[in-house]
């Protein structure tokens, strides 16, 4: 009754074939969730790390072009002064 006309000689790479598709399955979905987890930052942070030199900072600032030439060396100026 149960398997008329099916071939049984098969069935072992079906279970097979149903057990890789899960692990790869949930591995993806893992994947997925560690990447949103880890990826996730809040929008406009921009900040530096605490570790940056305050003069590396500043001399990538002028390379980005957020200040000019002039506030760049007053800055520079007054972080020098000030270590």
């Amino acid at each position: 009754m149960w398997g008329h006309g099916w071939d049984y000689g098969a069935e072992w790479w079906m279970w097979g074939l149903m057990l890789v598709g899960t692990i790869g399955f949930w591995l993806l979905v893992a994947y997925v969730v560690r990447a949103v987890i880890l990826g996730r930052r809040p929008e406009g942070d921009t900040s530096a790390p605490r570790n940056v030199e305050p003069l590396r900072l500043l001399d990538e600032r002028l390379a980005r072009g957020e200040i000019d030439i002039e506030e760049y060396q007053r800055t520079r100026n007054v972080l020098r002064n000030a270590h």
